[in-house]
């Protein structure tokens, strides 16, 4: 065998070597990076479900908040109403944004409950029929926002503020209270069951 076989053998042999390293590196980096994801995945899942069950409680105080929201608006709308006085530009934003925000505040657990489901988060025994009233009336909170202070604007938008829509505004209001009350009793539920028996993953 003269020395150009022989070169020819050896870059051959090293090009195969090299190939095999490639090969050998991706289908190793490919493992590895399958790995990361799922651990990743599965932390942003616990993380997911763990603000889920303190969410459950913390909006309590978010619906107090807003409870205190509507009681604003009502009292300046009627105030609007006995001075037979219309609302001002400015008065008219603060409301708007006002009921952006109870809006935005009421989703909160809503989106979370999505977010477990899209992270395969399993809510164990009869928690997830507990997750999923509570859902149905945040569900419903919202929608009861929304059309008060639609009621709101709209009664306050280039007229006088007449006594039939604060009567409509206060059916809204007491809406409201007969849902954020039921969920409390809700939320109570949820809270007897610890967080080990509330949840697990796929």
């Amino acid at each position: 065998m003269d020395l150009q076989a022989w070169d020819n053998i050896v870059s051959i042999a090293s090009n195969a070597v090299t190939a095999l390293g490639v090969v050998g590196g991706v289908i190793f980096g490919g493992s590895k990076l399958k790995d990361y994801l799922d651990v990743k995945k599965n932390d942003v899942a616990f993380h997911t479900a763990l603000t889920v069950y303190d969410e459950i409680t913390n909006t309590r105080t978010k619906y107090s908040q807003i409870r205190i929201s509507l009681n604003y608006v009502m009292n300046m709308l009627d105030e609007l109403c006995k001075s037979n006085t219309s609302i001002s530009p400015n008065l008219y934003f603060q409301i708007q944004e006002i009921g952006t925000n109870a809006f935005q505040n009421s989703l909160t657990i809503g989106n979370l409950f999505i977010k477990t489901n899209n992270f395969n988060v399993l809510f164990k025994g009869d928690s997830f029929l507990k997750v999923q009233e509570i859902v149905s009336i945040t569900n419903k909170i919202s929608l009861n926002i929304t059309n008060f202070f639609a009621c709101a604007i709209n009664s306050s938008k280039g007229k006088l503020i007449s006594k039939e829509d604060l009567s409509e505004l206060m059916s809204h209001y007491k809406e409201y209270e007969e849902l954020s009350s039921l969920y409390l009793d809700k939320c109570t539920e949820i809270q007897n069951i610890k967080f080990e028996d509330f949840i697990m993953f796929k």
